[in-house]
């Protein structure tokens, strides 16, 4: 049985944390920093044209360990919080409206 369009994405998304961790399987402010340009541009320049320290902000308040790093159940809360802001778009809010939470 071939995997469903669901699995494959979960694929992707763990493909795409180990893309821009180290050799400890973390990303770091730098990598987190390029992982959410590279990925989501159109987001961080709503951010950005709102004036907030989005990517600044989100790592300090899930490196909870305060390690410098973000571990793969920090990144998938950081994925959890751009979901979410994503679903609220869809319903009218503006981009980047809770990245100051």
């Amino acid at each position: 049985m071939s995997p469903t369009k669901t699995e494959n994405m979960m694929e992707e998304i763990v493909d795409l944390f180990h893309k821009y961790t180290g050799r400890n399987d973390k990303i770091n402010k730098e990598n987190l920093s390029k992982l959410v340009k590279e990925n989501f541009p159109n987001f961080l320049k709503a951010c950005e044209k709102l004036g907030k320290d989005y990517l600044g902000q989100l790592f300090e308040k899930e490196d909870k360990n305060r390690d410098g790093s973000i571990e793969f159940s920090e990144f998938m809360t950081i994925l959890g919080k751009l979901a979410n802001d994503y679903h609220n778009h869809s319903h009218g809010a503006p981009t980047c409206a809770s990245g100051d939470e």
